[in-house]
This record gives C-alpha cells, sequence and structure tokens, in this order.
C-alpha cells in the first residue's frame, strides 16, 4: 500500500511541472478484478495536491460492480479519504451509483451517472448527490482496434444536503487511450465552480492509470 502511494506521489510531482495552469494534480491508479462477466472489483488509490498551499489528501476506494443491468451498470462501495500532512481532515463515503450508456451516431458515445455519497466528513455526516453527463467519441473503433483513443466532456452537478443546494458544477476535457489488453490510461483538465466552499474555483490536471485483471 506504502509502495502504490508513493508511485502516486511521484506522478504527483511530475504533474506538477507540467501543470503550470493549474491549481491542483489528481493522480489516480485504478486496479479493476472481473472474476466474472457479471460482476467486478475495482480498487482506487488516489491523492489529490494542490499547489498553492502545499496541501495533500490520499484517498482509498473499494468498490464491486454489478455488470448485467440492460444498458450500463451498477456500482457500490466505500471510500475512505484523509489528510497526509495531518489529521485536519478525514472522511468516510459509502458510495452507490447507476451509469446508463447510449450509443450515437459517428462513434460516440452518451453515459449518465447517477450518484449517491453518505459522508462522515470530519464525524459530521451529510449526503450529497451527484449527477453527471459524459460524452465520449471513439477515433478508432474499441471493438477492433488493440490501441483506441476516446476523447471525451463532462458535466456533473453536485447537490449537498449541508446546503440544500446544489453546490458544486464540474467539468472534465480530455481522453482515454488503450494502451494494451490490460492498460489504460485517462488524462484530464477539470474545472470545479463552488458556491458555497472555499476555494472557490479549482483547476486540475488529471492522470489515471487503469490496470484490469482477470
Amino acid at each position: 500500500m506504502r509502495r502504490a502511494f508513493g508511485i502516486i506521489a511521484l506522478f504527483s510531482v511530475h504533474g506538477d511541472v507540467i501543470s503550470a495552469q493549474t491549481s491542483q494534480v489528481w493522480p489516480e491508479l485504478d486496479v479493476f478484478w472481473q472474476p466474472a462477466e457479471h460482476q467486478r472489483t475495482f480498487l482506487e488509490l488516489s491523492m489529490s495536491s494542490d499547489r498553492e498551499s502545499d496541501s495533500r489528501e490520499a484517498s482509498v476506494g473499494l468498490y464491486q460492480d454489478y455488470l448485467r443491468l440492460p444498458r450500463g451498470y451498477a456500482r457500490a462501495g466505500y471510500r475512505y479519504t484523509f489528510s497526509v500532512q495531518d489529521a485536519s481532515y478525514r472522511e468516510s463515503r459509502a458510495v452507490g451509483e447507476v451509469v446508463l450508456a447510449a450509443g450515437l451516431p459517428r462513434r460516440l458515445r452518451l453515459l449518465n451517472r447517477a450518484r449517491t455519497e453518505l459522508r462522515w466528513v470530519n464525524s459530521q455526516y451529510s449526503w450529497r448527490f451527484r449527477e453527471r453527463v459524459h460524452v465520449q467519441y471513439y477515433l478508432r473503433n474499441p471493438r477492433f482496434a488493440r490501441h483506441a483513443l476516446a476523447p471525451y466532456g463532462t458535466l456533473e452537478a453536485y447537490y449537498d444536503s449541508r446546503y440544500r443546494t446544489i453546490a458544486r458544477i464540474g467539468g472534465r476535457i480530455g481522453s482515454e487511450a488503450r494502451l494494451s489488453d490490460k492498460w489504460s490510461t485517462d488524462v484530464f483538465i477539470a474545472r470545479q465552480n463552488n458556491s458555497r466552499a472555499a476555494p472557490r474555483y479549482v483547476t486540475a490536471l488529471g492522470v489515471i492509470a487503469r490496470v484490469t485483471v482477470r
């Protein structure tokens, strides 16, 4: 576990150099294990570093996916986030979500994710509902191309029970790339507008490495 977070921290340092126009860096390692066609286990190791305040937070998430929905899948799991420097931030989060996909013309794909989070932030309970629309375009047919590039854009709204309103609007522009049958990457620029919390605006560079184990 320490070695995995060390790798993520190394990516964060390099991301700091190439992201002069961003306020945060979000490196992440995702490991998928699929023992059967209808189920999948997902381990998430991620880190968030703020270039201005030099603060760092790490997250560990474990989820179980059910893949036999008619046009998508369902996910349930748990995520723990903590401050790397001190005990100023601790968050436990129970997650449940449903992702539905629809095919569009010209290799376009539309996904809608509805996600509910039960949160204990520094022992204070609240909940959040997130709705995300994701539009993706495949430059090559992913069924036949071993190396497929898929640029995308997302828009997401966050309803927060602490404020009883939509407290955040977020978006991403990036691209996924398949490197092999097991490995893929996702590189994106994210923007968040927070109407009820600080910082008011966040721009981040995200780098995700994904590996699938069967």
